[in-house]
């Protein structure tokens, strides 16, 4: 599949709402939470078992990826996710991006541990993908597929399986832009934050040029700091003028 690109002229943003769902749809959120959780763990352990095999044997593995990942999943989950008092599998009962979600996450981090010990990667050493546990992890979902939409009403969301959510803000700023033909979106992500369930909308935005934004082709531009209230330059880096910046403070103490 090809890697999204965003257009010429368009740009991506979120907006967050608190959700206000009802009793089945907050137990429906802590399963998807708990079955992201699960599939992570799943991928965490069979790419430590694939390395392990890879030690003992030498006989390489298909190169760890989404799609990959996502195929032995789909032959394993039947045995992986039974409810241990019934006997009855669970994985249906939520949306197959809370397991998608999952293991892009693992992968991402498997990447990253990667890139880190080949010193491609810039920044503190990471190490291997750590197992997530409830109460230690963050619960969050993604859906980036499938029913996923901001509802005309502008007091709704809908996620798969999940349903229609309402939401504690009014939606109008992004449902203008829906309707408008100026925003898609790409992905709506739910996290529990303290006692309160957040909604995020990533939606892609065209926005419209500013007819007082300056031309590139500018000669001079303005820079606006913190030391200096603002410096002014030709094209060429030669300083025109300095502002200084106002200080108050100093001058009522001076006073």
């Amino acid at each position: 599949m090809a890697r999204f690109e965003i257009p010429d002229g368009w740009c991506v943003q979120a907006f967050r709402f608190t959700l206000d769902p009802t009793e089945d749809q907050a137990r429906s959120l802590a399963r998807h939470f708990g079955a992201r959780r699960n599939a992570y763990n799943w991928t965490v352990a069979t790419l430590k078992a694939d390395i392990d095999a890879w030690r003992a044997t030498g006989i390489e593995t298909v190169k760890p990826s989404l799609r990959a990942l996502r195929k032995r999943w789909n032959t394993v989950k039947n045995d992986i996710c039974i409810n241990a008092e019934t006997g009855a599998l669970w994985w249906p009962e939520c949306s197959k991006q809370a397991y998608a979600d999952a293991i892009a996450g693992a992968v991402d981090a498997y990447r990253s541990w990667q890139t880190s010990r080949s010193g491609t990667r810039a920044g503190k050493r990471v190490g291997f993908a750590r197992f997530r546990r409830r109460g230690r992890d963050a619960d969050r979902v993604c859906v980036t597929t499938g029913a996923m939409r901001v509802e005309p009403d502008r007091g709704h969301l809908t996620l798969a399986v999940i349903g229609t959510v309402r939401t504690h803000e009014n939606t109008r700023r992004i449902e203008r832009l829906i309707g408008a033909g100026r925003a898609r979106v790409l992905a709506i992500s739910v996290r529990r934050n303290a006692t309160r369930l957040d909604g995020s909308v990533r939606v892609v935005v065209r926005r419209p040029i500013q007819p007082r934004v300056t031309p590139a082709d500018s000669r001079v531009g303005v820079d606006v700091g913190v030391r200096r209230l603002a410096s002014v330059a030709s094209a060429d880096g030669v300083v025109i003028e300095q502002l200084a910046n106002p200080r108050p403070l100093a001058a009522a103490l001076a006073s």
